[in-house]
């Protein structure tokens, strides 16, 4: 394992969190190429309009610059940061010609370099790609129109009138940064049905004392809401405060551009608009790997397993390619509504347990077989509504990750043996365990593959007291 060598691309949390656990197992030749100028991802800010990231200071809950800097924090900790070169963009990935390694092209402010590793694995994010839909008249409008993965602060839209389209995350972030900015800001959006867009799941907010009193008005159009089996919910301080206070304004879903200021919503209002937002989400980019794309893979599949006639990425469990398990992993294709950060801690243990021999996954077939029936229930689920990319199925995903992982969840909170066992031994830790808050010290607390820490126990039981503040 010491020689085989190893290329993460992108600094984020997951990639951090495969650096550290493969090098945990043994994998000490593991390079990691982020192109921006800082560790962090997403929560990295840039000014660059065609790089996602968080506006900093952005107040609901750890603002963006708190989540970096414990980001930032974790690399120390485990001296991850002399292993990430930034400033160093892939450009491409490809099969050398014998197929026993990938080449990897980078870029640095020189020239380029052309590297060849043993596996590589792709952490650039869920939010890379951004989807700008098409609508009738676009090319006719005057005013300013950007996805708002350019959104970096709200003083170029000073004294105009926004319209942000979406009801997603992004658009709740946008359209709440704008006011005391904006002149008039309109939050554009479909209304009931089920083959709607995203509508408000719920509204997350402080502890119980700071808590919103606000009623959510039925003209607003955010119920009802979507399952969370199809969708990722809302959360926002400050969202439906703001929207019942007048500083922003709910209305229909954008039909088409009328004229260069002028747009018309789909109940037939004319609004007149200085400029329009495009909250309207990303999409997975396999586009870095030039020789291999899990959209286009040469395994078999049916056409008629894809939701909406969007391809589904043919990933085992949203992780590995099957033709290339033992060395490819991408780490931009799971989605659910749990933190990104433990999930991809736990992702990423697996992903070395799996690579270091310690697990094995299933044949090349069997692999195949169980995508196949994960996109005929995809397919089921998108009959009447869309469905967000790389949705999985949390009770499987997690029992596969911690089975594969080692942690021995699976075991010791299930109701064989081990689990009544472990109940009788502590029955307090396994109650909070079982029925509290999923904390990530969980992945850590028993004997298994993977290392354990002997401080989870007690870290446990404080995040449970923590969360108590919130109820």
């Amino acid at each position: 394992m010491e020689k085989q060598t190893i290329a993460v691309i992108g600094a984020g949390p997951s990639g951090l969190a495969i650096l550290k656990n493969l090098r945990e197992e043994g994998f000490l030749n593991v390079t990691m190429f982020e192109k921006r100028d800082s560790i962090g991802g997403v929560w990295a800010y840039s000014a660059d309009a065609l790089v996602t990231s968080t506006i900093p200071y952005f107040p609901p809950h750890p603002d963006a610059t708190q989540v970096l800097d414990y980001i930032k924090s974790y690399a120390k900790h485990f001296d991850l940061e002399r292993d990430v070169k930034l400033n160093t963009p892939v450009k491409w990935v490809k099969r050398n010609a014998e197929n026993t390694a990938w080449k990897v092209c980078i870029e640095s402010e020189k020239n380029e370099e052309i590297r060849d590793f043993d596996k590589v694995v792709f952490c650039h994010g869920l939010t890379y790609k951004a989807v700008t839909p098409e609508f009738e008249g676009m090319e006719k409008f005057k005013g300013k129109m950007i996805h708002c993965q350019a959104f970096k602060s709200p003083a170029p839209f000073k004294d105009m009138r926004v319209l942000v389209v979406g009801i997603g995350n992004s658009a709740a972030d946008t359209s709440t940064e704008l006011i005391d900015t904006a002149k008039k800001i309109y939050l554009s959006h479909r209304g009931g049905g089920q083959d709607s867009s995203p509508k408000i799941e719920r509204v997350a907010t402080r502890p119980r004392d700071q808590r919103t009193k606000e009623q959510v008005d039925p003209s607003w159009r955010l119920k009802p809401a979507p399952s969370l089996a199809n969708h990722q919910p809302v959360i926002s301080d400050n969202l439906v405060s703001s929207l019942a206070a007048g500083s922003i304004t709910s209305v229909p879903g954008l039909r088409r551009f009328v004229d260069g200021e002028t747009v018309e919503l789909t109940d037939g209002t004319a609004l007149t608009v200085d400029a329009v937002i495009f909250c309207t989400g990303y999409e997975p980019d396999f586009s870095l790997n030039q020789d291999f794309s899990p959209l286009t893979s040469a395994a078999p599949k049916s056409p008629d397993l894809n939701s909406n006639d969007v391809p589904r990425a043919r990933l085992y469990q949203n992780l590995f390619p099957p033709e290339f398990a033992d060395s490819l992993v991408y780490m931009n294709y799971f989605a659910l509504t749990d933190g990104v950060i433990p999930i991809s801690d736990l992702a990423a243990m697996v992903i070395a347990q799996v690579w270091k021999g310690s697990f094995k996954l299933p044949s090349e077939q069997a692999m195949n077989a169980e995508i196949d029936e994960h996109h005929a229930w995809v397919k089921d689920l998108a009959k009447d509504d869309s469905v967000y990319t790389g949705i999985i199925r949390p009770g499987p995903w997690f029992a596969f990750l911690n089975e594969a992982a080692g942690t021995g969840l699976n075991e010791n909170l299930g109701y064989g043996l081990q689990g009544w066992k472990f109940w009788l031994k502590d029955m307090k830790l396994c109650n909070l365990m079982m029925r509290g808050v999923r904390t990530p010290f969980m992945h850590r607390m028993f004997d298994g593959r993977r290392k354990k820490w002997n401080g989870a126990r007690e870290a446990i039981l404080h995040a449970n007291e923590l969360a108590k503040e919130y109820k």
